[in-house]
């Protein structure tokens, strides 16, 4: 968050700007090379969408999201084994004392791979979890069912028509 003296640096220093320009006249040299500004002009019409657009754009829409489903997916898996690993390395080995313990010492647990694997594996869950629902919530056949509603009745779910917006071009 910006602090409120650079906050007001950076706003005094726009407006000072903004008076010296207008303040300062340009050289008649430079104000006669200048171009003139456009005139304004009435905006273009909206391009006329068709069925077809937004059939594509309904494919784009889920194609994107079980994309993103599967990299959620296999970063998470791929984090929690890459993590298990470093941590597994960098943990002590047990030394034995030949005692037959085992390499366990009073207060010293030993999580191995397998050990660390689960620990960061319930840390990565939500996010294995959001990739999962990422999957079923646009999967193929869901796709296939939406596109077909579109096209038989010419209304979408307002989930999807919301969405839609970003991919219609």
């Amino acid at each position: 968050m910006l602090r409120p003296t650079l906050l007001f640096v950076l706003l005094a220093g726009s407006a000072s700007a903004q008076t010296l320009a207008s303040i300062t006249p340009l050289p008649e040299s430079v104000a006669a090379t200048a171009p003139a500004p456009p005139a304004p002009t009435q905006a273009a019409p909206a391009a006329i969408r068709t069925a077809a657009d937004t059939v594509q754009a309904i494919h784009r829409l889920f194609a994107r999201r079980r994309k993103a489903g599967s990299i959620f997916i296999v970063g998470a898996v791929g984090a929690d084994l890459a993590l298990a690993g470093v941590s597994s390395a960098a943990e002590s080995k047990p030394q034995s004392t030949g005692s037959g313990g085992y390499g366990w010492k009073p207060g010293t647990i030993h999580f191995g791979f397998g050990g660390f694997a689960v620990i960061y594996g319930v840390l990565a869950a939500p996010v294995m979890g959001v990739g999962i629902q990422q999957l079923i919530a646009y999967g193929p056949k869901r796709e296939a069912k939406v596109v077909a509603a579109y096209e038989t009745a010419g209304k979408l779910p307002a989930k999807i028509k919301r969405q839609l917006r970003g991919y219609l071009r």
